[in-house]
């Protein structure tokens, strides 16, 4: 009897589910990989579903939460910016139509305004971020806001943030700091916690899913990093807090990361994004007014620099913009796409971009992590190699140390650098940001580094393809179809 009502429960489990599934219109692929899990793990494939394939999209509270693109409360601070759009890009002298297409697709996608009074600085490696960020840090005279994914409370380069941050705030300094609370769940301790609110520091986790009703969203992720000094200086890319970004930490012999430092009016808007999530943490709208944004505007508002854009995407967000931004960035190429990305599992629109340009003679070169931290992300990917390699794609992976870096550059004109990797997480269901310049030089200093990392790498072929074990292919491609997972 006991094994007959555990049998109807499960079929109405599972058919309830499946209307859910079909209601959502999801990808047919990713349809029958859910039916698949409930069907080889009864009852706990159920309890997977609820926390990591629910689309809560549909249940987002946006009467009570600002909008992941440009919230209301910052569209008259904005406005000046907003108002020469057009302007601005016609001041850039050369762009293609095709770049001109990209700039208004992120701009509807995502209302990322263009700026163009802006010089970056790119860094390559942890120690030049993190001394960068150090001094900025130290000199900072109004306030500090920092966002990560994972900060390391006690390792050293954790410590010494949290002296520093600590001795601002003596003199006077706003600190804000937000943390994924997943991404933070071993890595920043309690005890650390206190003693940064004991100086009268503002920290709080983003989706903390233990929270009463929160629970459903165990599956997302704020996977941003964000730091904005005195709304004049601004850091984005690859790279957490920790001494692992630095030295490899104990699991590398050493990490590979690219991050970004940005001075200009682009600051304005990477204020704008931190000040959303902040908002919608804290439910505090203070940093949503004017003093934090002293950069609206240069004095020539159509003075040429380094114009970037900075999309942003979430599980929240009406349109994938960061997805629609690589795929413009393949389609768009005539001479090379060059892409670094530690994870590999791609939407079938990226996957089928990459053939055509390959097949089209563009030079696709992809870099990986040869060396992997999430055995069944890097499992997952070698089911996309082998029709990839015949269309013509490059793939190598890099084996002196972790790879982490995320990068996109075509034709050396035209880079994105930021936190999204080549997922379908950080196309779903993280929130995330990049920075897509518009720059011969910037993606020159990309280019040349891109270079160097091909020669710390290892080239797959289609006969080592061909040498995986029957057994091997079937790990890999089972491990692709619970790729919504992971």
């Amino acid at each position: 009897m006991l094994m007959a009502i555990l049998l109807v429960v499960f079929y109405i489990c599972l058919v309830g589910t499946v209307i859910f599934l079909l209601l959502d219109n999801r990808d047919p692929a990713e349809t029958f990989a859910w039916v698949f899990i409930f069907v080889i793990m009864p009852g706990f494939g159920f309890v997977l579903y609820l926390f990591f394939g629910r689309n809560w999209k549909k249940a987002y509270d946006h009467k009570t939460r600002l909008p992941q693109s440009i919230a209301k409360q910052l569209v008259s601070i904005l406005e000046p910016l907003r108002y020469v759009q057009d302007q601005k890009v016609e001041h850039i002298k050369g762009l293609s139509y095709a770049e001109k297409d990209l700039i208004t697709l992120l701009y509807n996608n995502s209302h990322s305004l263009l700026t163009t009074d802006n010089e970056v600085q790119i860094f390559h490696n942890g120690k030049d971020k993190f001394d960068a960020l150090k001094a900025d840090l130290k000199a900072a005279k109004k306030f500090i806001h920092l966002q990560y994914f994972i900060w390391y409370s006690n390792d050293p380069l954790g410590q010494e943030l949290k002296n520093i941050l600590i001795a601002k705030a003596r003199e006077g300094v706003e600190v804000r700091i937000l943390y994924d609370f997943s991404g933070c769940f071993f890595t920043l301790k309690n005890n650390y916690i206190r003693e940064l609110r004991k100086e009268n520091i503002e920290i709080f986790p983003f989706f903390n899913y233990m929270a009463p009703f929160k629970t459903h969203t165990f599956n997302y992720r704020n996977h941003r990093k964000i730091a904005v000094i005195d709304g004049e200086i601004g850091y984005t890319g690859g790279m957490n807090v920790g001494q692992e970004y630095i030295d490899g930490g104990k699991k590398y012999d050493s990490w590979r990361d690219t991050h970004i430092k940005i001075t200009g009016e682009a600051i304005c808007i990477l204020q704008a994004i931190f000040a959303i999530d902040w908002y919608n943490t804290t439910n505090n709208d203070e940093i949503l007014t004017e003093k934090y944004y002293p950069l609206i505007l240069s004095e020539d508002a159509f003075k040429i620099k380094t114009p970037i854009q900075l999309p942003t995407s979430g599980f929240d967000t009406q349109w994938p913009s960061i997805l629609h931004s690589y795929f413009s960035l393949i389609t768009m190429a005539r001479k090379n796409i060059y892409i670094c990305s530690p994870y590999f599992i791609p939407e079938p629109s990226i996957v089928m971009a990459l053939k055509i340009a390959a097949m089209k003679g563009v030079d696709v070169v992809l870099i990986l992590t040869g060396i992997p931290d999430l055995p069944l992300a890097y499992w997952a990917a070698f089911s996309y190699f082998e029709d990839l390699l015949k269309a013509g794609v490059k793939i190598h992976h890099y084996k002196a140390g972790f790879f982490h870096s995320k990068i996109f550059s075509c034709d050396g004109k035209n880079c994105s650098v930021g936190t999204a990797n080549l997922d379908i997480r950080s196309f779903r269901l993280n929130y995330e940001i990049n920075a897509v310049i518009y720059s011969d030089e910037v993606t020159k200093v990309i280019d040349d580094q891109f270079k160097i990392d091909l020669e710390n790498s290892k080239e797959l072929t289609l006969s080592d393809m061909n040498n995986l074990s029957v057994m091997v292919k079937l790990r890999n491609s089972l491990t692709r179809l619970i790729s919504p997972l992971l």
